[in-house]
């Protein structure tokens, strides 16, 4: 099961499409099981950029992070983060007589969260280095965070084949476990600092 460049470049590409609101992008997926387990390579590929993001969050207490406790705790933070949605789906998505569209379904959302997590990462970037005003900051993160929650209802619609309210409930669904699992993860990391 080696993922490929061609995997990479076929999975950000597809995503990029569906971003563009283009369907089409799905048939840039290898989506089947095997190409489900290798669109986890995306996780892989956006754990820099989530750290980079932890390390803003924190300014001048960035080098904690290095720490081994610390690091440790969102790295595993991390990675129970991007596989919760997908270990849901497994259960959710025959519930909803969606089974068969498992591997679309997973191949998808961890392609857009890759996106997702770089347009996080820009977002900081431009933050960081001054280009937001405190209210124009407040408004563009409010606009950021829309946006890809209306990406991420999209390729959910799309990869599932279900209609908007399903699609809105499993968003929201994500959103909120996230938090959760985000704050819980986020008071034991400051803990072991």
């Amino acid at each position: 099961m080696a993922v490929s460049s061609g995997d990479i470049i076929r999975g950000v590409w597809g995503a990029w499409r569906l971003a563009r609101r283009d369907t089409s992008g799905m048939a840039m997926f290898d989506v089947s099981p095997d190409g489900a387990a290798k669109s986890f390579v995306a996780a892989v590929l956006a754990f820099p950029p989530y750290m980079v993001i932890q390390a803003f969050l924190l300014s001048e207490k960035w080098p904690l992070l290095l720490q081994p406790g610390p690091l440790l705790i969102e790295t595993l933070g991390f990675i129970a983060g991007w596989a919760l949605m997908p270990a849901a789906m497994t259960w959710i998505l025959p519930q909803l007589n969606r089974g068969p569209r498992l591997s679309q379904a997973i191949v998808a959302y961890n392609w857009a969260l890759l996106l997702i997590t770089l347009v996080q990462l820009l977002l900081t970037l431009l933050t960081v280095a001054g280009l937001f005003p405190s209210v124009l900051g407040l408004i563009a993160s409010v606009a950021v965070a829309v946006a890809c929650y209306l990406y991420e209802g999209f390729v959910l619609r799309t990869a599932v084949e279900v209609d908007v309210p399903i699609a809105a409930g499993l968003v929201v669904f994500d959103a909120v476990l996230s938090y959760l699992l985000g704050t819980w993860v986020d008071v034991i990391a400051q803990a072991a600092m």
